[in-house]
């Protein structure tokens, strides 16, 4: 019998020079060449799908396998389901099966860009090119349409799948390609957008649980909270599906469960739908649309044990596992009977105990996650088995899901259990431990919020994607274009401009400009075109910033050295944290000052800030501005101060 040349992914090598996973998948990649899927791509090419395990994809098939959707009612979620169903087939060395089920979902969405990307792979890779082209000529006709709902879809997908593997993780690498679905889908009506809408309030959630762990500041959990509650309330307020306005209500009440301290009258004062509220109030709503839906009745559930709510929780808990025995719903049972013990008094019902050894078990035998070796290795401690206890902690640290649990706990709770067993060196080790493992979940929070608003950092190319505005590119009359600045071979960077004398001498620049890094595209282009046509020196963080120096000393001292500070005002610039510094700072050398200096530019609609409500600003439209308001803008910054 022949020696198997089967690829270690399940499949063929394409020649003598694929012989490595590395060279394997460049070849891949280079087939499926940006000008036929573009950014997207398909799950056998998204290369954070290139190194899971064997374990990983078997415990992924077990828990999506028998997943039933209806596509009429949840049409991306069925696709996404499919879709994932497909891949894991195919990894797992199934590939007939996985070419059906990929067909398959095309009986059903003809268009699907995933689907269609996925099979033409397989049939590259069996080197079946006829096939292969096929599937590549209805690809390109459909990238060519550029549909929203069809590229929406696509984004979701990879979204899910992603998040799939990455739940039990503290990662959110999927977050942008969810944001880039809803962002394409912003003019259409369909209800779908509510899978899209209700996915990123999913994601916004986990981070803010994360951050709640990690003791982030104030100010970001505040942020964190405002958003999340948002998009819940958006799917809500649109009329999606049932099932999500419920779940929507569920995750609301669980966001104020996180924060005691919560109330949507001061987090989100124009929403007085939500007003009154509190997290029961929440879950009342949940369970009124949706009493029988299973993951409403084990998430419910499982906050009812934290309001101590025992009995409902057990009920909602039991019911919920009546439909399905998921991992949560044995897990959250396992909390309520550890929770029922200890509100039990000081020789607590060894009955509860037992009963959430059993859960603990049950709910590891379907997912292998640290908070769950954890709370198993506590009750053991609890039941005297030391040893028991000592081994489930070392298990639960060697696991890297620790998602929604607070890992320092469990080094807590070793150190506990080696005191009592007389191992003082082994308990002072493990409390050392814990101490280390706080600092670096509140280093970790600290990275999350940096990511999430800071200046572009994280960003993956979809957010400031012109495309996504629909600013006008082309030549209007009455109207300056700046998006034609695209024209000319001269860039902010490199300082190209050197020659340009400026206008105001007591000055290092005639003007800074500060804008959001999601307008920064847009910014450069409206820079370079002041800079070029109106012939004044300008300031920009890309080209003037002192390398090295920190951000807030480089801005204070650019506006300390510009004659002129414009100010591009946008949704996002007024709840970016940078901006905010730049426009505090803005305003304060304002004062210094005996003549106007602070030009702000609204470049698209939004509440105008406090600090500008009083003064005369110029709207954009559409990206342009009409040729009297660039005029004036021009004047204003030629203009000479008194000082010079």
């Amino acid at each position: 019998m022949p020696v198997s040349t089967r690829h270690p992914l399940g499949v063929r090598p394409l020649g003598n020079n694929a012989n490595t996973e590395s060279d394997y998948f460049s070849e891949i990649m280079e087939m499926m060449r940006s000008d036929i899927i573009g950014e997207q791509g398909c799950h056998l090419t998204w290369p954070e799908l290139r190194h899971l395990t064997k374990q990983e994809l078997d415990l992924s098939w077990s828990v999506v396998k028998g997943r039933k959707v209806v596509f009429t009612e949840l049409p991306s979620y069925y696709c996404a389901i499919v879709n994932l169903q497909g891949f894991l087939r195919y990894r797992l060395e199934d590939e007939a099966v996985a070419e059906d089920i990929f067909r398959d979902l095309l009986a059903v969405d003809a268009r699907n860009i995933c689907a269609l990307g996925n099979l033409a792979v397989i049939c590259y890779r069996d080197s079946r090119f006829a096939e292969h082209e096929e599937y590549l000529d209805r690809l390109r006709t459909e990238i060519a349409r550029r549909d929203p709902l069809s590229r929406a879809r696509s984004y979701y997908d990879r979204a899910h799948t992603i998040r799939h593997f990455e739940q039990d993780k503290r990662k959110f690498t999927y977050i942008p390609y969810i944001k880039k679905a809803i962002e394409i889908s912003k003019n259409l009506t369909d209800r779908e957008k509510s899978e899209w809408r209700f996915d990123y309030g999913l994601a916004l959630y986990r981070k803010d649980t994360q951050l709640t762990v990690g003791k982030a500041s104030v100010a970001i959990l505040e942020s964190g909270f405002r958003d999340a509650s948002l998009c819940f309330h958006e799917v809500i307020s649109n009329d999606g599906p049932v099932g999500y306005q419920a779940l929507s209500w569920t995750f609301l009440g669980i966001l104020l469960q996180n924060q005691p301290s919560r109330t949507f009258e001061v987090t989100l004062p124009a929403v007085t739908a939500l007003h009154g509220l509190n997290a029961v109030g929440c879950f009342e709503q949940a369970l009124e649309l949706a009493p029988l839906h299973p993951i409403v009745l084990r998430r419910v559930g499982s906050e009812m044990t934290k309001l101590k709510q025992f009995d409902r929780a057990r009920t909602l808990l039991e019911a919920s596992l009546r439909q399905e025995q998921s991992w949560f719903a044995y897990r959250h049972r396992g909390l309520l009977n550890l929770s029922l013990y200890e509100h039990s008094g000081s020789k607590g019902d060894i009955g509860y105990l037992k009963e959430a050894e059993k859960d603990f078990k049950e709910a590891l035998e379907r997912k292998k996650v640290h908070a769950d070796y954890s709370d198993l290795g506590y009750v053991m401690y609890l039941l005297g088995n030391r040893r028991a206890a000592v081994n489930q902690y070392s298990c639960a640290v060697k696991c890297p899901r620790d998602d929604f649990f607070n890992p320092a706990v469990t080094h807590r709770r070793w150190a506990r259990c080696l005191r009592d067993m007389g191992e003082a060196k082994g308990a002072r080790f493990q409390e050392e431990k814990s101490k280390e493992v706080e600092q670096a979940l509140m280093q970790g929070a600290k990275r999350i919020g940096e990511k999430f608003i800071g200046h572009g950092a994280g960003c993956q190319g979809f957010e400031c994607d012109l495309e996504r505005f629909n600013y006008f590119s082309e030549d209007r009359r009455g109207f300056v274009n700046i998006l034609s600045e695209e024209q000319h071979p001269l860039s902010p960077i490199g300082d190209p401009l050197s020659f340009l004398t400026k206008r105001h001498a007591d000055y290092k620049y005639d003007f800074f400009i500060s804008f959001s890094h999601i307008d920064h595209k847009w910014a450069l282009l409206f820079f370079r075109k002041l800079e070029r046509e109106v012939e004044i020196r300008g300031c920009i963080r890309y080209r003037d910033y002192e390398c090295g120096g920190a951000i807030s000393t480089n801005i204070m001292s650019s506006i300390r050295k510009s004659a002129k500070i414009v100010i591009i005002i946008s949704p996002d610039s007024v709840t970016d944290q940078w901006c905010r510094f730049e426009v505090n700072h803005a305003l304060a050398e304002s004062l210094k000052r005996d003549y106007v200096c602070v030009i702000p530019i609204m470049l698209r609609p939004c509440n105008i800030p406090e600090q500008f409500e009083l003064m005369t600003f110029i709207k954009c439209q559409d990206g342009q501005f009409t040729v009297d308001d660039w005029y004036r803008l021009a004047k204003g910054l030629r203009k000479k101060t008194n000082a010079t």
